[in-house]
């Protein structure tokens, strides 16, 4: 089986995290081929291209942004080339695909991920009824990341068929650069009892509200709480704001190549989201551990047992987060965190998530 992986580029992200995961695991059993539309020697775009093994092949288009007609007649070749069975399409670039989609189902199979709430990845009602059209007539094939992305699939499109396959990651262990690690995260503690929170993401205060985030934080240091907060990711270096309203118990680290380290050095994982798919830095803090406080929204719901493997918010409200935050303080320390861990292997590695999609790719 041939399949074709096509996302934007391979900047630090979830998504794009999850397509190299998936990418590796089916190049076991599949020729596989990820395709990125942007520049790749611009910027992070290439950010995650070392960790593509030796068995994938990789192949940048250097498109630049905007839409155009001949996009299609350029993937169109693309695909007579390789003659994929699967064409696997990851966030907004199944627009580029529906003529395809329609014109060559009868030879390849079109599927796509969707990685957030169905209503957020949509940015017109034209593009919606496209959308909906050919999820309903199957010339794409749709996959939801959690019962919540299914059920804003369903509301959204008003349609019910669609497959759930949780996201999934490669088990990464501590690194040769942990003890650095370590001792870097040791140096922001003010005493030996200080509780150490990471956040990891792009920066993105739409969908990460971060500044509810930064300000939980700044309150819990007007309370005299010994904590510090730890923010991993790209963009931060224009959260000027985000920045300038930070007490000095926030430290904001920039992206990281090893952010697994820092969540085997931290107490517990914090995400603040306003929404979410299957987020892929709780699916690292599982697999670590690492206990996670988080908002109740996305597929977080179906995976936080509260007060067992992390806490969640009542709500998305800084006073019921600041409050989620004071319960791990009070008891994290009772979490099992080789349960964390178990859960990972039973519910979310890349080896399940994978078998998942090949059992899908493979269906008649």
């Amino acid at each position: 089986m041939k399949v074709l992986q096509f996302i934007y580029e391979l900047v630090p992200g979830g998504a794009e995290r999850f397509v190299v995961d998936l990418s590796n695991e089916l190049s076991l059993t599949c020729n596989t081929v990820i395709y990125t539309l942007r520049d790749d020697s611009v910027g992070n775009r290439s950010f995650y291209v070392p960790e593509i093994n030796d068995r994938v092949k990789y192949v940048n288009l250097k498109i630049e942004p905007g839409f155009s007609p001949m996009l299609i007649w350029t993937f169109y070749r693309i695909l007579k080339k390789e003659e994929p069975d699967i064409v696997h399409c990851h966030l907004n670039l199944v627009n580029y695909f529906f003529p395809l989609a329609f014109l060559l189902r009868k030879r390849i199979r079109f599927f796509y991920t969707i990685h957030n709430a169905a209503e957020t990845e949509v940015e017109s009602g034209t593009e919606r009824i496209l959308r909906r059209f050919s999820f309903k007539h199957r010339f794409f094939n749709p996959v939801a990341i959690s019962d919540e992305t299914k059920a804003s699939y369903q509301s959204y499109y008003k349609l019910n068929d669609v497959p759930v396959i949780y996201n999934g990651r490669t088990f990464c262990g501590k690194s040769a650069d942990y003890v650095k690690v370590a001792e870097e995260v040791s140096g922001f503690k003010a005493t030996e009892n200080t509780l150490v929170f990471c956040h990891v993401s792009r920066y993105d205060e739409n969908q990460k509200n971060h500044t509810m985030l930064v300000s939980v934080f700044n309150k819990l240091k007007d309370e005299n709480q010994d904590v510090v907060l730890l923010i991993i990711g790209e963009g931060f270096e224009k959260a000027f704001r985000l920045k300038a309203m930070s007490k000095d118990n926030i430290h904001f680290l920039g992206v990281k190549t090893n952010v697994v380290d820092y969540l085997y050095a931290s107490d517990a994982f914090c995400l603040s989201s306003r929404f979410e798919g299957m987020p892929i830095s709780l699916i690292e803090a599982f697999a670590c551990g690492c206990p996670s406080i988080c908002t109740p929204v996305g597929g977080i719901v179906n995976t936080i047992e509260h007060g067992v493997t992390g806490y969640l918010s009542k709500t998305i409200s800084e006073e019921d987060y600041l409050e989620a935050v004071k319960q791990f303080i009070r008891s994290g320390k009772e979490l099992d965190r080789e349960k964390m861990k178990r859960f990972y292997s039973d519910n979310f590695s890349i080896q399940h998530c994978t078998a998942r999609y090949l059992g899908l790719y493979q269906k008649n």
